[in-house]
């Protein structure tokens, strides 16, 4: 018996051992890296579904929401006061989703839900004005994100409903009469 043939033999079965092993560990990491991403949208989706039941659990709220999209002359200073701070958990909690967008923990269809809906918020006056106070302690990358891919330097609250600046950015057209 050939003691080189044997250690080549050796040398070729580990080559083999070592490929399909990194293999193995490839397969691993892909699957849980998609289970990590699974796991951000699951927690995503249910973090903005706590808020709008805390929100809708509050009818106080839900009447100034409703005063600022459709006839925000008729809220008082504390109402303001109120939403402002609802805002500022809105956003906050969205500034966290878009730092796990960020790092593609999450879709881009996932993320450009949340971001049209900070359009639609945005075409309010009052949050508008909100907004460009900076009173909100968000980091300065998520304030830029916001100034310059959602363009908040055109005037949004020439559209009177939320609703018809999120149609605008889908590609429709403001409702008549609205």
């Amino acid at each position: 018996m050939n003691w080189d043939v044997i250690s080549a033999v050796g040398e070729v079965v580990g080559s083999i051992a070592v490929v399909v092993t990194l293999v193995y560990l490839a397969v691993q990491i892909r699957q849980n890296t998609e289970s990590l991403r699974m796991t951000a949208e699951l927690d995503v989706s249910q973090q903005t579904a706590e808020f709008a039941a805390r929100v809708r659990a509050q009818p106080d709220i839900v009447r100034i929401r409703d005063l600022v999209a459709d006839d925000p002359t008729r809220l008082t200073d504390n109402e303001i006061a109120q939403f402002r701070w609802v805002l500022v958990e809105l956003f906050c909690l969205y500034e966290g989703q878009y730092h796990v967008f960020q790092k593609g923990h999450i879709s881009e269809s996932s993320w450009s839900a949340k971001a049209n809906m900070l359009r639609g918020l945005l075409a309010s006056r009052i949050v508008f004005e909100w907004w460009r106070e900076r009173m909100c302690p968000l980091s300065d990358e998520f304030f830029n994100y916001i100034d310059n891919s959602l363009d908040t330097n055109e005037s949004p609250w020439k559209f009177r409903r939320i609703g018809e600046l999120t149609r605008k950015y889908e590609g429709g057209t403001p409702d008549k009469g609205l």
